[in-house]
């Protein structure tokens, strides 16, 4: 037995235990708390170095000095201007309209007086603007509907409010009635009222503002700054503020410590340094890598600007330097950029959201035409289908068919990629009894290298249109789609777990044969003890007739991110990884039915990478049917013999393909897409080259296809191998660009490759 004194040493150590354990956790937390957050942003579509950030912003509007700020007539004058991006400041009034107003007090700028939030909308609609008493305050839904898509808006939250829910509110309902979610960012110092947006809607990009030296300069007011509170001004606190709001965008003051930007650089963040007027402040700012300035000499630091060298990159981590970058607005624009690469001997190249792989939307010394400005969307109830802008984003589309109870035929299984992106790549998706996006175009808008738009369809002009399809932006510029729609059915998921070999079968069992099977695709283990010995099949089939949500976003994303995420450095965390899905899925199979749109609706943001160490490769391969167990045998070999890292395998069934004059689902395939995470280094690169080149052989073998939308990685027999007409479909790409207009990095490879062959 222990004794009286032994039983007290025993609780004095277990008291120190306790102790030490409580400090050590203490340290742990402070040593966390201290460090920068990870940049895991909510809202951003694309990673910062492929997502189009303006690079001048006119702070209140402003672009001269002819006009008050926050007018229509300053608003006006910025559309017709060379910024990139407004800025605004957003109040309510007294009865929940938001409104344009800079200043705390009207008698500063008004012939009104007291504060602007405690008069109603229609009390301030009757104020004029000093001096002239020409302007008057608007409203932010005016301002909405007159910006539209034309310009990024910056949303500048001037409410003194701590939790100001009806103003947050407000703005959500006006982004989305809009469906501006794209282009609009709505900024704050507040961290509550950031939490609260992003509480609202998680798809609504957020600015989160801040200072550490709040002395008000120029036209700058001190009692703004004033009311910062004092803790928001520390950067201990700011680093936390980040943590928990993950801001999309950061918008620090011009004169923060250069330390700071550049640690915060860093780590991935985007900055937007706000109010910045003298040249060399600007200059300094660039050179760091801030992603661009509010400012109120918009003119001086477009100057800046037009000497800065313009990099642009691709979702594979490849940049290049381009002449200029043309942000496209209408088809003059696209004509003129025609007339200037004639006269001066340069090359088009043309990108959206710039997520292929092997160059397709890069070349250096080009003008680069990012058309993200042409995002028009009309929907047609006469014949159910969709006009779209070739820079309009699927998941623009997606939110507008929703309200007619319409959805998107055929789509990557990511809503982020732009319409005229697709078609260039003839991408497919998870949808069943479907050949690629090609059999969903009624017909395109190519404006062609003689600068002519043409109307062209299976029907009319049909080489141009098989070629365009799939023709990565060669031989035209694709300027507007319209599409078939199909019903947005309410689905039940279901799945299935079996062995890969076991997979062709039950496709065809629970899929192939059933006609209510909406959409479908497999995913395969992938930790290396258990690589391929597993694939889950999941499908969702039309069920009775239900009231439908409306789209809304994807649930638990940074949870499934972090699942997802730790996988890329363990095989415990492949392993622990598979088992939650698998429970995931099961669960599913008891929840209650969704709409298709938001069984199409996923967030892009759980493949987010948290380190930036690594970096993302995607393959792609096209497998006969019966001959998927062989391909995935060869695989298995190669990636196990090669040390390579897959994070993920899903599969999906692709139609043969009929329309497009390059097709890679020569015959009805599984495609099946391979994530991998490899380093930045050249030696890593090189082994990549060499491990893509044996799964080319591989599939070539079991007569299957590549996809070209990614790494430049094959040689020229595996092109010719794979794409018999490639010589072909140069010589039409000839025959509609003589003086090679459109060209890219991998128009360059693939036209060596196949004059070799020759």
């Amino acid at each position: 037995m222990y004794s009286k004194k032994s039983k007290i040493s025993h609780k004095s150590a277990f008291h120190n235990f306790k102790k030490s354990l409580a400090i050590l956790l203490l340290i742990a937390l402070g040593i966390y708390l201290w460090q920068e957050p990870l940049y895991t942003p909510t809202a951003i579509p694309a990673s910062v170095n492929h997502f189009h950030f303006p690079k001048i912003i006119a702070h209140k509007a402003l672009v001269s000095e002819n006009f008050i700020g926050n007018t229509e007539e300053a608003i006006q004058e910025a559309l017709t201007s060379y910024v990139e991006g407004i800025e605004v400041d957003v109040r309510i009034s007294k009865d929940g309209i938001p409104f344009l107003y800079h200043s705390d007090q009207l008698e500063n700028a008004t012939n009104g007086r007291g504060t602007p939030e405690d008069h109603t909308w229609q009390q301030l609609q009757s104020l004029s603007y000093l001096p002239d008493c020409q302007s008057k305050i608007m409203s932010l839904e005016e301002a909405l509907t007159v910006i539209g898509s034309q310009k990024y808006l910056f949303l500048d939250i001037k409410s003194s409010k701590i939790l100001d829910y009806s103003l947050a509110t407000k703005i959500v309902e006006l982004i989305q009635k809009y469906h501006l979610q794209e282009t609009v960012i709505v900024e704050s110092f507040n961290p509550i009222f950031l939490i609260t947006m992003r509480l609202k809607a998680r798809d609504i990009l957020l600015m989160y503002d801040f200072t550490v030296n709040a002395t008000a300069i120029g036209e700058e007011v001190q009692t703004q700054f004033d009311k910062i509170p004092w803790l928001l001004k520390q950067s201990f606190f700011q680093k936390q503020v980040r943590r928990i709001v993950r801001p999309d965008i950061l918008g620090p003051r011009w004169n923060v410590d250069s330390s700071l930007l550049k640690t915060l650089i860093a780590n991935h963040y985007p900055i937007i340094c706000w109010t910045v007027d003298k040249a060399d402040t600007a200059e300094s700012l660039f050179k760091i890598g801030v992603k661009g300035l509010q400012t109120n000499q918009p003119a001086e630091m477009a100057q800046i600007t037009s000497q800065t060298k313009q990099t642009v990159w691709d979702a594979g981590g490849t940049k290049t330097q381009v002449d200029k970058i043309i942000h496209v607005k209408n088809v003059q624009d696209i004509i003129d950029a025609i007339n200037e690469a004639r006269s001066t001997h340069k090359s088009i190249n043309i990108a959206g959201r710039r997520h292929s792989m092997g160059g397709q939307t890069l070349l250096k010394g080009a003008i680069h035409l990012n058309m993200l400005g042409l995002n028009s969307v009309q929907y047609h109830p006469e014949d159910q289908t969709v006009t779209v802008g070739a820079g309009t984003t699927w998941k623009k589309i997606q939110s507008i068919l929703d309200e007619h109870g319409r959805s998107v035929k055929v789509m990557q299984s990511d809503n982020i990629f732009t319409v005229g992106g697709s078609i260039s790549a003839n991408v497919h998706g998870w949808q069943v009894n479907a050949p690629p996006i090609a059999s969903t175009i009624k017909s395109l808008k190519i404006l062609t290298a003689d600068g002519h738009v043409r109307d062209v369809s299976a029907k009319n002009n049909p080489e141009l249109f098989k070629a365009v399809i799939g023709g990565y932006g060669l031989f035209g510029v694709i300027i507007e789609a319209k599409l078939v729609t199909t019903a947005n059915s309410a689905l039940k998921f279901h799945c299935e777990f079996m062995k890969p070999e076991d997979f062709a079968a039950n496709f065809k069992q629970h899929v192939t044969e059933n006609p209510n099977v909406e959409l479908a695709y497999g995913r395969l283990s992938v930790d290396s003890n258990h690589l391929f010995e597993e694939a889950g099949l999941f499908w969702y089939e039309k069920t009775h007739h239900v009231a439908l949500n409306k789209i809304t976003t994807e649930a638990a994303v940074a949870l499934k991110r972090a699942f997802f995420r730790v996988s890329e450095y363990t095989e415990l965390g492949k392993t622990l990884r598979w088992s939650a899905e698998k429970i995931y899925a099961k669960k599913l199979t008891a929840a209650n039915s969704i709409s298709r749109n938001n069984a199409m609706n996923s967030d892009i943001h759980i493949l987010w990478p948290l380190y930036g160490q690594n970096k993302d490769i995607l393959h792609e391969y096209f497998v006969p049917k019966d001959n998927l167990a062989e391909f995935l045998r060869i695989a298995k070999h190669l990636i196990l013999s090669d040390d390579m890292n897959v994070l993920n395998v899903t599969i999906r069934e692709i139609k043969q393909d009929r329309t497009s004059l390059l097709p890679y689902a020569t015959q009805d395939v599984f495609g099946l897409v391979f994530l991998f995470s490899q380093s930045r280094n050249c030696l890593a690169e090189t082994k990549m080259q060499q491990f893509t080149q044996k799964l080319i052989d591989a599939v070539i073998k079991v007569q299957g296809t590549f996809y070209l939308t990614y790494r430049l990685h094959y040689n020229q027999d595996q092109l010719l191998a794979c794409y018999p007409k490639i010589t072909e479909w140069l010589v039409i790409k000839q025959k509609w660009d003589q003086d090679g207009i459109f060209a890219s990095q991998f128009f360059d490879y693939i036209q060596q490759d196949a004059a070799a062959a020759v």
